[in-house]
């Protein structure tokens, strides 16, 4: 078999990993395995040598926003942790807001530990992923992707609000909450507003990590990590995946396909976006096609960005996961699908 076609399997395949063992009880264990053997792979057919894994982010100039990505992860770990917030208004907007400010995982996870039921967690947390279209941290791929592209992100927002009113949670998803509760939300709502300052962002995180330890008078159990290894994990196996030659090639495809897509490009980018991240993760997308579009230079990568953006944002089920509710909100999830496919086709129409 060529050796740049083992390459590319080497590194690639292992993504899928992320979508199969992604609901498992045990997925950090498996997916460890999995990183495990890719690197042992990787490096026994020459294709990834040790520095590639700190190289490649710098040089993508992602370092900075991985490491904020992991640390708000670790934060919604903590606050989950802490117990449920008290939700001052209509859950839908709190939920949004907070999937803004706060990230749509972390928000998920935090807004789980107050919900009523099941399915009144999987409403949270896809009102949380809404919001994550209408934050800059909101989403992976609105931080690596999207980012540097204000008049995006501005367009981005009325379908961030549109997906949480269309699964808009209501006041009996959420439990009751006491006093103690409230100082937490606070901590909560404070770190939020003073991370919105990049300089302040990493000290507001440790100091609120720290704030709410001290108030969680009734923890439940111990801070999960789950979540921020899985982060690194998906991190990981994306670089690998891009110094496999993955990303040059599926760059290659889309200088020739967008040409002839016209403005079916963005919608089908969307669609296609949004089916491989349900199938691996939101955050390994975003860094794979971080590589992707470094090396698509005959195409403008303005044109790219929206569908991609767009559709890793929304296909994402990492919301769901970290609320555990996967199996009652997919429905929901297919809806909100919908509607970004929408955004896309009146995105590339005007």
């Amino acid at each position: 078999m060529n050796s740049v076609l083992v390459g590319i399997l080497v590194s690639t395949v292992p993504l899928i990993a992320l979508g199969v063992v992604g609901l498992w009880r045990w997925r950090l264990p498996a997916i460890l395995v999995v990183l495990i053997a890719t690197i042992a792979s990787a490096v026994g057919v020459g294709i990834l040598a040790p520095s590639d894994v700190w190289v490649v982010p710098v040089g993508l100039g992602m370092n900075a926003a991985l490491l904020t990505a992991l640390m708000w992860t670790l934060f919604g770990a903590v606050a989950r942790t802490a117990g449920p917030l008290d939700i001052p208004g209509p859950p839908w907007v709190v939920a949004m807001g907070m999937g803004a400010c706060l990230g749509e995982i972390p928000a998920a996870a935090i807004l789980s530990a107050g919900a009523s039921s099941p399915k009144g967690a999987a409403r949270l947390a896809l009102a949380a992923a809404g919001g994550g279209l209408i934050g800059r941290v909101g989403d992976p791929a609105m931080l690596l992707l999207a980012g540097d592209h204000p008049v995006l992100l501005l367009a981005l927002a009325p379908l961030g609000v549109l997906m949480a009113f269309v699964v808009r949670p209501r006041r009996e998803d959420v439990v009751e909450t006491g006093q103690g509760n409230r100082a937490r939300t606070a901590v909560v709502a404070l770190v939020a507003c003073v991370s919105l300052v990049p300089a302040f962002t990493a000290w507001a995180l440790l100091a609120g990590m720290l704030g709410l330890g001290l108030l969680a008078q009734d923890r439940r159990g111990h801070v999960d990590l789950a979540a921020v290894g899985w982060q690194l994990c998906a991190i990981l196996l994306a670089i690998i995946a891009i110094v496999g030659g993955s990303a040059e090639q599926v760059a290659y495809g889309l200088e020739w396909g967008t040409e002839l897509a016209d403005w079916l490009a963005t919608p089908v980018l969307t669609v296609a976006a949004a089916l491989l991240t349900a199938f691996t993760d939101s955050m390994a997308m975003s860094v794979f096609f971080s590589g992707v579009l470094d090396r698509a230079a005959s195409v403008d990568s303005a044109a790219l960005i929206p569908g991609l953006t767009a559709g890793i944002a929304v296909g994402g089920l990492g919301p769901l996961i970290a609320a555990g509710s996967v199996r009652s909100g997919f429905g929901l999830w297919l809806v909100q699908l919908v509607l970004a496919v929408g955004w896309a086709v009146i995105w590339a129409l005007t």
